[in-house]
């Protein structure tokens, strides 16, 4: 009876087998292989790098190899590494919270619950920063942001770094960034350690959230004592020759402050540890400096078990609000970007065991930018402004004039950030209104204003009544109900909001097309035309180093890039 049932069992395998070598498939389809895991993550993110850089400015990145074994830059990633051009953020806002707080979790801000950098928080009736936290404590110097601690709490999701924790695995996980909001999305819930510059003391910081001890490591003083010793001193940035020749002369930035404070044009000249110097490739290079250090003084990558260095280069953004895409100052910054990330390739190959070859390297942005849009209209293309604040008093003056004025310096809508209009709840439940009647007021204002697209409301996301096709997919993996406006204004493409040369706040492509490069063991080097998606990243990481996917991630493995 026995051999029966193992005849039974062989031969439907056999035949099974024979039936597709018939068929040309084979009988048993090589999955992809599974390489030893790797002893660091090395998570980069450019903030506001657009998909063409790596594209325009190709031929002016440093050799993909050196002398003395020596890498590059980009070059070298994009030589060595599953080069995607065109990563997409399937995102109805493009910007630096929720970019971050998508890269490592795989997660949509609809679940997640970072819709956007601010909203408007209802039971305090207070501007919220999305890792605003008063619970928690700014270690290093007292806090010269509006608010006065930061940590995730607000970050629902969970991030690589925290399956790695999760399965008990003895990782260590840090995240920099000159950017708070940067820094805590990255590293999520369990980070050892996240630091970030506060930009008024032009200091490290980080939160008693990561350092319950409440004193930061000594190293970090060293690195702030040494900030302080070097402020006020002189830095000059200058270019030589043409560039590319795909950057244009007069990219008509606007005459603001910051730019007045940086000058309008080459050669920029700012003193050292000031806020204007973070626009310069000097936050780059304080960046990386940091980044290294946290490398050595936490051993990353010389443990038992997978670490993961997760860091941010902020400058990239703040340049690139102040003189758009189209600039040489952009181009330039694109190539110190290059210099600095081989900076650090180099320093990581020297000190992780085995080098490169024990690394997984990804690099990404947590969003485009579009073009200037003065530049766009001088050249024939639709394109502007959109004056928020004038939308607000039209809008708060019409609210008062078909329901009243309310009592004191209350306003019907207490605040707006990027098209996000907020409304007074309580107001509109003293005055027994319903939600919906302040909605159609302030869409049909919106609805006039020359730059505005599509306007949908907390009402019409509630009833599923939005604008059609990518907008609505768009909306509906972004809005937070109580976070996301009670109406929100969608732009024209190539309009952005008054305030900066130019800017990123919309799902058109290029806000949310992005880079994305994973190089290391596991990956097969090449260009990759297909689809990759910004949240495939955490997953492709999770598969690799056997831990769970992040809680809400939405995903896929990448796995035609993988050896």
């Amino acid at each position: 009876m026995n051999m029966i049932i193992r005849s039974l069992r062989v031969v439907p395998a056999a035949v099974f087998s024979l039936l597709l070598l018939s068929a040309g498939i084979p009988a048993h389809a090589a999955p992809p292989q599974k390489t030893q895991k790797p002893k660091l993550v090395l998570f980069m993110v450019i903030d506001q790098f657009r998909a063409d850089y790596l594209m325009r400015f190709k031929n002016q990145f440093k050799p993909a190899k050196g002398p003395g074994g020596s890498v590059g830059g980009f070059q070298y990633l994009m030589t060595e590494g599953a080069y995607y051009p065109y990563a997409e953020y399937d995102l109805l806002q493009c910007m630096t919270g929720p970019g971050h707080a998508t890269v490592l979790s795989g997660a949509y801000p609809y679940q997640m619950g970072i819709p956007v950098n601010d909203w408007f928080d209802r039971p305090t009736q207070q501007r919220m920063y999305c890792t605003e936290d008063p619970g928690a404590k700014t270690l290093g110097v007292a806090s010269t942001r509006p608010h006065v601690g930061t940590s995730p709490k607000n970050f629902l999701g969970s991030t690589v770094g925290d399956e790695l924790k999760n399965s008990g695995y003895p990782s260590r996980v840090v995240s920099l960034a000159l950017k708070d909001r940067a820094a805590i999305l990255m590293g999520g819930h369990r980070a050892d350690l996240a630091v970030w510059l506060d930009q008024e003391a032009f200091q490290w910081v980080s939160s008693d959230y990561y350092l319950p001890g409440g004193k930061l490591p000594d190293w970090l003083g060293k690195l702030n004592a040494a900030l302080s010793q070097d402020k006020g001193k002189s830095i000059t940035w200058s270019v030589e020759g043409k560039g590319s020749g795909l950057s244009v002369t007069d990219p008509l930035i606007l005459k603001d402050a910051h730019n007045q404070a940086i000058g309008a044009g080459f050669p920029h000249t700012v003193k050292s540890a000031s806020k204007e110097s973070l626009r310069l490739p000097y936050g780059l290079q304080i960046t990386e400096a940091l980044a290294e250090k946290a490398l050595e003084e936490y051993g990353l990558g010389s443990g038992p078990a997978t670490d993961l260095l997760a860091v941010s280069f902020s400058s990239h953004d703040y340049l690139a609000h102040a003189f758009g895409p189209n600039s040489r100052e952009m181009e330039e910054m694109t190539l110190a970007d290059d210099q600095n990330i081989s900076k650090l390739l180099n320093f990581v190959n020297r000190s992780v065991p085995g080098g490169l070859k024990n690394v997984v390297i990804v690099l990404t942005a947590d969003h485009g930018g579009v073009n200037n849009p003065d530049y766009l209209a001088a050249n024939k293309m639709n394109a502007g402004r959109v004056d928020e604040a004038a939308i607000l008093r039209t809008a708060e003056a019409e609210l008062v004039k078909k329901f009243g004025k309310l009592e004191g310096n209350e306003k019907w809508i207490p605040y707006v950030a990027d098209l996000n209009f907020h409304f007074n709840s309580r107001a509109i439940q003293k005055k027994e209104l319903k939600a919906a009647e302040l909605e159609n007021v302030l869409r049909e204002i919106l609805l006039k204003t020359i730059g505005i697209a599509h306007v949908f409301t907390a009402t019409d996301h509630q009833q599923r009544k939005l604008p059609p096709g990518m907008h609505q997919r768009q909306i509906l993996k972004t809005y937070y109900p109580g976070r996301s406006g009670d109406v929100i204004g969608m732009l024209m493409p190539n309009f952005i909001t008054l305030g900066d040369t130019a800017s990123h706040m919309t799902g058109y492509a290029y806000d949310r097309t992005v880079p994305l490069v994973l190089a290391g063991a596991p990956f097969k080097a090449g260009q990759y035309a297909q689809k990759a998606e910004v949240i495939d990243i955490a997953p492709t990481l999770t598969y690799l180093l056997g831990t769970m996917p992040p809680t809400l991630s939405e995903g896929r493995v990448l796995s035609e890039a993988l050896k």
